[in-house]
């Protein structure tokens, strides 16, 4: 670690929590902007919340935003460094499950927190992907945001947060992975939409309102 704090912010105050988090690779810094202009709208709309309470981390990896690389200041991506039945040796994975700082600072928030619902943004592959007992409110969300929905990404992510919270506790776990090219203000608009719809959603998947991305 080189010092750089992880921040986030804690909004509403409801019996149920929901955990949005960004930037786990910090080559894919656009899941920032998007998260905190969520966070904006939230506390400008506190009745969007519902009986929610929202954790949002705009950024999971503060130093390999700082570097511009997809791994921590230690060379560790950690989206493979969960404590996941899937994790798997490895230059990239860490020493051991859970070996990072960040790692570690995630799995305390799920633990104290216990979210219903986490959803993790990333990009560029412009799609909805989870884990877990997601399906339908992933394709909700899907929908809301225009975007294709992907039970898989076409890869093995041993380790990961999805393979962790969504597979092996069974939290219903998100990945929206946004597209590099299409970061307009009018892409994030909807997006942002989209996310607070999601956030107002019910757990057991109530609709959300639909739309399309402008182009």
């Amino acid at each position: 670690m080189e010092g750089r704090p992880i921040l986030g912010q804690v909004i509403g105050h409801g019996s149920e929590t929901l955990l949005l988090l960004g930037v786990i690779h910090g080559n894919e810094p656009e899941g920032e902007s998007l998260l905190e202009e969520l966070a904006a709208r939230l506390r400008q709309r506190p009745g969007e919340l519902g009986d929610k309470r929202v954790i949002i981390i705009p950024v999971a990896n503060p130093d390999g935003l700082a570097r511009k690389t997809r791994d921590n200041a230690r060379g560790v991506d950690l989206n493979r460094n969960f404590p996941a039945e899937s994790w798997e040796a490895g230059a990239k994975h860490g020493k051991h499950p859970s070996s990072e700082p960040e790692t570690r600072a995630i799995l305390k928030i799920v633990r104290d927190h216990a979210p219903s619902r986490i959803l993790a943004v990333h990009s560029p592959l412009h799609c909805v992907n989870y884990d877990g007992p997601a399906e339908d409110i992933a394709a909700d969300l899907a929908a809301a945001a225009g975007y294709p929905l992907k039970e898989s990404i076409g890869y093995p992510t041993p380790g990961s947060l999805g393979s962790y919270a969504g597979r092996d506790l069974g939290i219903p776990t998100i990945t929206l992975e946004l597209p590099r090219a299409r970061a307009t203000p009018e892409h994030i608009e909807v997006l942002t939409e989209a996310l607070a719809a999601f956030v107002a959603s019910s757990s057991a998947g109530e609709t959300l309102s639909r739309r399309t991305p402008a182009p």
